[in-house]
């Protein structure tokens, strides 16, 4: 009878705790950040393709604390109040452990506030802005380029590379853009090049006027900071002017002049033009970026172009190897075990700053590369050790 009875209310136990939430996971949660609508709705296409064959990577090598990785997507479109909304649904709607992503600094400012109220460890992945990781949350991390970064190490030094005397830059008016034009305007400085900036509205779609400024000052080389569609507006109306037989238009962001709308918008138009991006078919820094590249095209039957793609990629390993080294998801552990990352992923060795006061508190910065089209073909042109051809001029 006392045996029955000890049966039962072991049957009872376990129903009550079915019923209110406690039987254990089928699985581990991280949650994704980006835009999948709106102007730069390609980046959230891109975070999509990396995560599955992130996630594919991940279960298929044991998983995350001996269960399977699932993946929680936000679309963000871009904007601050549905970044910081989108972050906490992640949280205390799907209950996920970490979250990943990000592309618009504007959002990723926004996000980091949520991550830090709700102590919930965020790897930021494209947002470049310096300010994500010089407010030194502890809970913030940035395992991709910051402003900074991509000046001091990549733009400012291949401007000197090349012997341009006259730069002129284009910010558009965000987070990102007004930060990265205020770090080039003082490396151009320090480094003698003469040079001016135009600030145009992010989603602008003419630049004529400010066009007829830069054609006035007869640049070498024209930064231009324009997310989106917004810098296929502007490439294309910068060759309608036949702006000057010299000018070498840099698209210090990258993606937007490999989005498959590109060629479409600018046409002719988009040959010679330079871009930043920490990815090449030719330039492979590790056997796991060959083998993102491999199963990129078995899945998707082409071959990637847009690297945010391959960050994210990064981004969930990164954040599996974390959980994993700490054994459990507790906030704390997690944090620790990221602050202690040694993981080569497939744009080189991630290790996070751990020094306080500046933006590289918590920040791994990877290496960049300058690419020129060259009659719709991709050449490497800096840093030397990487480059597969010279510039060319128009």
């Amino acid at each position: 009878m006392k045996k029955s009875m000890v049966c039962m209310v072991f049957v009872v136990l376990l129903i009550f705790l079915g019923s209110a939430g406690f039987v254990a996971a089928e699985t581990v949660k991280i949650g994704v950040v980006g835009p999948r609508t709106g102007t730069a709705a390609a980046t959230g296409k891109s975070f999509t393709e990396g995560i599955k064959l992130a996630t594919d990577y991940v279960n298929a090598h044991g998983g995350v604390l001996g269960k399977k990785m699932e993946v929680v997507f936000e679309d963000t479109a871009g904007s601050p109040d549905k970044a910081a909304s989108g972050f906490e649904r992640l949280v205390t709607r799907d209950n996920v452990v970490m979250v990943l992503g990000e592309s618009h600094s504007s959002a990723a400012l926004a996000e980091i506030e949520v991550a830090n109220r709700l102590k919930v460890p965020f790897i930021v992945a494209e947002a470049w802005a310096d300010p994500i990781t010089a407010k030194n949350y502890k809970f913030v991390f940035r395992a991709g380029p910051s402003n900074s970064g991509v000046v001091n190490e990549t733009i400012a030094k291949w401007v000197i590379h090349e012997g341009f005397k006259k730069a002129y830059i284009v910010a558009e008016n965000t987070d990102w853009g007004l930060g990265i034009g205020k770090l080039c305007e003082k490396a151009l400085n320090v480094a003698g090049i003469a040079n001016k900036t135009v600030v145009t509205e992010r989603k602008g779609q003419d630049h004529y006027t400010e066009l007829a400024k830069i054609k006035a000052f007869n640049p070498d080389v024209i930064l231009a900071f324009v997310y989106g569609t917004g810098l296929h507006y502007f490439v294309a109306q910068a060759g309608e002017m036949h702006l000057t037989p010299k000018a070498i238009i840099l698209d210090g962001a990258g993606p937007p002049s490999l989005w498959p709308a590109f060629w479409n918008n600018v046409g002719d138009y988009g040959n010679l033009e330079c871009l930043v991006s920490s990815m090449h078919k030719d330039v492979e820094l590790t056997k796991l970026a060959t083998l993102f590249r491999k199963n990129y095209e078995k899945e998707f039957g082409k071959a990637p172009t847009d690297y945010k793609s391959r960050s994210i990629f990064d981004g969930v390993l990164i954040a599996a190897d974390a959980i994993n080294r700490a054994g459990t998801t507790d906030a704390d552990a997690l944090v620790d075990a990221l602050e202690k990352t040694s993981l080569t992923v497939t744009r080189g060795q991630v290790a996070f700053g751990t020094t306080k006061g500046g933006p590289e508190y918590h920040q791994w910065m990877p290496p960049m590369l300058v690419i020129q089209w060259q009659d719709k073909n991709q050449i490497v042109l800096y840093p030397p050790a990487g480059a597969t051809g010279s510039l060319k001029h128009k």
